[in-house]
């Protein structure tokens, strides 16, 4: 690969893992970092040293591989707010309900955060959710609403999909959203495309902060961003109190590592 060129500039921001094309090919070129991972590394600092209220709001499908980066995060924020499978197993290890599709394994680690924010309420409960009988289906009589206020212990649900809309038109959310200075998104709350409405209520949302500064993390949230609102999605570009990160998980990362220069390629670039 190293015989190809000769000089080697990394901007893939989003490959934060030490492979061939990001971290082995410095050992026989010079190295350098490019314009668009500088940029990143710039607005990273904006995460990690946040103009308070500090709110994050963050989803995914799996929870094993972001319960080191949530537990570090957790300890940056004023209030998080999780969507996705990672709420859903935060509520099964709070509340003790089942949810279909949610490991066990998923829940034991979950506990952690669970006793993190005991005592602290961080964690900022969305109270409405949308189940189904069908995963990745939406049909006629077969989805309905749940408030997170009626679990109790021992309850079974089918598949929570998405968040309910109304989850943010709700005033105590409302209150979080429009009082935080930073706003963290690398989320899509439902299961796209058929379960949606969650993400475009959350993103409507926080385009109704105008003071906040807002850094929009990876390509899922954007692409989301970018089908669901457009029009926010567009007038973020032109504004500079706002900033739209190509590699969630690279954010995540330097999260749990708590610098962008601990990030194996970006580490490998300042030893070159």
């Amino acid at each position: 690969m190293s015989d190809l060129a000769s000089i080697y500039a990394n901007d893939a921001f989003g490959s934060w893992q030490p492979d061939a094309s990001t971290f082995d090919v410095t050992r026989y070129l010079p190295s350098y970092a490019g314009f668009l991972i500088q940029e990143e590394i710039k607005n990273l600092e904006k995460v990690l040293n946040p103009t308070r209220p500090f709110l994050a709001i963050v989803a995914g499908a799996k929870y094993d591989t972001k319960i080191e980066p949530l537990k570090k995060l957790y300890q940056r924020v004023d209030h998080l707010i999780l969507g996705g499978v990672m709420y859903n197993t935060f509520l099964c290890a709070k509340y003790g309900v089942s949810i279909a599709g949610v490991p066990e394994e998923d829940i034991d680690l979950a506990e952690e955060l669970v006793h993190l924010d005991k005592g602290k309420n961080k964690i900022v409960e969305l109270p409405l959710l949308v189940e189904s009988e069908n995963f990745g289906e939406r049909k006629k009589g077969k989805t309905k609403t749940v408030a997170v206020k009626n679990f109790s212990k021992g309850d079974r649900y089918k598949y929570i999909l998405d968040a309910d809309p109304d989850s943010f038109h709700d005033n105590h959310i409302l209150d979080i959203i429009n009082s935080a200075k930073t706003i963290l998104v690398n989320a899509v709350m439902g299961l796209i495309p058929q379960f949606r409405e969650g993400s475009k209520a959350l993103y409507k949302a926080v385009d109704g902060n105008k003071q906040a500064l807002k850094l929009y993390g990876g390509g899922d949230t954007i692409q989301g961003l970018k089908n669901l609102c457009p029009g926010v999605y567009l007038k973020g570009l032109d504004n500079p109190d706002c900033y739209y990160f190509t590699g969630g998980g690279t954010v995540l990362k330097a999260l749990e590592e708590g610098s962008p220069f601990k990030i194996k390629p970006v580490e490998r670039l300042l030893k070159r």
